[in-house]
């Protein structure tokens, strides 16, 4: 697989969206900055400040952005803090709510509210917290506390259980939740060959393509097939950090690689399973 630098020079990088209108949006944690690239040209979208980490498109057009509040590998920003942040077309940041404390990534779910991975910052990364948010009011709902780092998170095509990455233990689970909203407890869905688990994103064949953090050079792209079983290992280049990945309608992959300040893309075999909410509830 062939790999070509789309920016560069853009900081810690992460968060990649394909939007709707054509856009590749990627985030800059330790610039605090949200960067687009339209027709192959790189600008800036919107300063929000602190570390925006991960970042999803919504309905009109807006990008949320979990910000971390200037936590590591970011810098502190005076005023901003952990939260939600929506850029409305145009670039205005506005915050949806300031409960989360220092949140890593987001994705909306089948039922239109925007869930939310909260990973604590102690030297164990071994806590966090999960949230889901009704983005049109700012409304906080307080899903529960984890023993375990939460990273990525998204929903397969016809599922709505949430998926979340796990992190020092190098496992996606999944978690289903209750007629009620209440999450069950997590099984595990991928067990990682090696490595750490940060973001991932499904093709329309249910092959789960995952963003792995070796603790060594290079990292990869670690792929598994609808039952979990490893299929294949990416090495896109010579970084440690291939933080997240996106995969379009049109088979194109855009990879993060948050060591060498660049956005990387590549031909994919199949279409990227959309996302919500513009992906039908089955």
């Amino acid at each position: 697989m062939n790999f070509e630098v789309i920016s560069s020079g853009v900081g810690f990088t992460e968060g990649p969206v394909f939007t709707q209108d054509g856009r590749v949006v990627y985030t800059s944690i330790d610039q605090g900055k949200v960067y687009q690239v339209i027709n192959g040209e790189t600008s800036v979208l919107a300063v929000t400040g602190g570390g925006p980490n991960g970042a999803t498109e919504g309905n009109d057009g807006i990008i949320y952005i979990a910000q971390n509040g200037g936590k590591f590998p970011a810098h502190r920003w005076p005023e901003i803090t952990g939260g939600v942040q929506a850029i409305h077309p145009g670039g205005r940041v506005t915050t949806v709510t300031a409960d989360p404390i220092h949140p890593n990534d987001l994705c909306f779910g089948p039922d239109g509210m925007l869930y939310v991975t909260d990973p604590s910052r102690n030297p164990e990364r071994n806590d966090g917290r999960l949230w889901r948010v009704d983005v049109s009011t700012g409304e906080t709902d307080f899903l529960g506390s984890t023993n375990w780092y939460p990273n990525g998170i998204g929903f397969r095509d016809g599922d709505d259980a949430m998926y979340v990455a796990q992190g020092a233990e190098g496992r996606i689970l999944r978690v289903g939740f209750t007629a009620e909203g209440k999450m069950e407890d997590p099984e595990i869905f991928v067990q990682l060959d090696h490595g750490r688990p940060d973001g991932f994103a499904w093709d329309t064949e249910g092959n789960l393509a995952i963003g792995c953090i070796t603790g060594t050079a290079p990292g990869d792209i670690q792929v598994y097939g609808p039952e979990g079983d490893l299929l294949e290992v990416i090495a896109p280049g010579p970084g440690q950090k291939y933080t997240n990945l996106a995969i379009s309608a049109d088979k194109k992959l855009i990879v993060t690689d948050s060591d060498n300040g660049q956005v990387l893309q590549a031909e994919w075999p199949h279409a990227g399973q959309a996302l919500y909410p513009f992906r039908q509830s089955s």
